[in-house]
């Protein structure tokens, strides 16, 4: 029954019960035709009806209180706010359904904070690319105006296509790097990992980045007698790892000696890749991660700050997690997967 059925039913039911004592007196005076008993009649009835007139009261009394209560209840759903409105330990429905409204009050304060989140994660990147953009496209078109002047001899020329060579591909590892940040954290990218051997992935890495230590005059040692089978992705892994060794290589002085070491440690195994760059400053640890993060030290060598934050996001992604450790003369990149069954 709605409240208005049961408005009509009580108020039908107040009437009958405000006509009963007359009615039921006037029945008794024409009947017995005394006076006395049919007053007496009309006192009965209306003594019988007090506690139903009473119920009615108390009744309206509670309707009206819980819908006003319902009505708070509502006004904190929609200003996301927990209030105790009904008795939290009664077992009441009242109280079921505030369980219910806070439920919905969590999951869209969660909700609220995942898209601010996001919001700021947005700006954050718009930001970071466009301070990244700004240094080649300058450069770019600073240069194109020199090479644009038929003054310039062929010295300059080579030297201001050097330039210009290195802006566009500058601008190429950026927009690269961005699209598999972007298609990572987006979930476009899913890693299929699968039981292989770590050494083969770590070793494939090594291969990628050979050229370039050659090339600086960098040697690189392997060490994993034992092969390591762990559950993850190839390629995304292996990726992760090139860009370990590539900051080894950039960073350390040419001739330095890059170690490469994988072990198998009780429930993960690990990756660690030693340098000779300049230690990293203790409060830059926490940091060193951050996409666009660039330390003190590394700032006068070409880069972006992203391949770090692109491997630990492949790593955690792999249920691992990346860890920097400062020794005697360089630094220590340490990938840690966890070991399956099996493995």
């Amino acid at each position: 029954m709605d409240l208005r059925k049961y408005q009509k039913c009580k108020k039908g039911i107040g009437l009958l019960l405000l006509l009963a004592p007359f009615v039921g007196g006037g029945i008794v005076w024409l009947v017995m035709e005394h006076v006395v008993l049919a007053v007496w009649a009309a006192v009965l009835l209306v003594l019988g009806g007090l506690p139903v007139h009473l119920q009615y009261w108390l009744d309206e009394r509670y309707i009206g209180s819980v819908v006003a209560d319902l009505s708070r209840l509502c006004e904190s759903l929609a200003v996301l706010e927990e209030q105790e409105i009904f008795a939290e330990n009664e077992d009441t429905q009242l109280s079921k359904l505030q369980d219910r409204v806070w439920k919905l009050i969590r999951m869209y304060r969660r909700q609220n904070e995942v898209s601010r989140q996001e919001q700021e994660n947005i700006k954050a990147l718009v930001s970071d690319i466009s301070h990244q953009l700004k240094t080649p496209l300058a450069n770019l078109n600073m240069y194109t105006e020199f090479l644009a002047d038929p003054a310039v001899d062929e010295a300059e020329r080579a030297e201001y296509m050097a330039v210009v060579r290195l802006s566009v591909e500058r601008l190429s590892f950026l927009s690269e790097s961005m699209i598999k940040i972007s298609r990572l954290e987006g979930g476009l990218i899913h890693l299929h990992a699968q039981m292989q051997s770590m050494n083969e992935t770590v070793l494939t890495a090594v291969k990628d980045v050979f050229a370039k230590a050659v090339e600086r005059g960098t040697e690189i040692t392997y060490q994993g007698a034992e092969e390591i089978l762990v559950y993850h992705d190839r390629r995304w892994t292996a990726e992760a790892v090139f860009n370990l060794l590539d900051n080894a290589v950039k960073y350390s002085p040419p001739g330095s000696v890059i170690a490469v070491t994988v072990r198998r440690l009780g429930l993960f195994m690990s990756v660690d890749v030693r340098d000779q760059a300049p230690r990293i400053a203790e409060e830059e640890r926490a940091k060193i991660f951050q996409r666009f993060y660039r330390g003190e030290s590394g700032r006068s060598i070409e880069g972006l700050g992203l391949g770090l934050y692109l491997a630990r996001e492949i790593v955690r992604r792999q249920g691992g997690y990346m860890n920097l450790a400062r020794e005697e003369g360089g630094n220590v990149f340490s990938v840690f997967l966890p070991q399956k069954d099996g493995a």
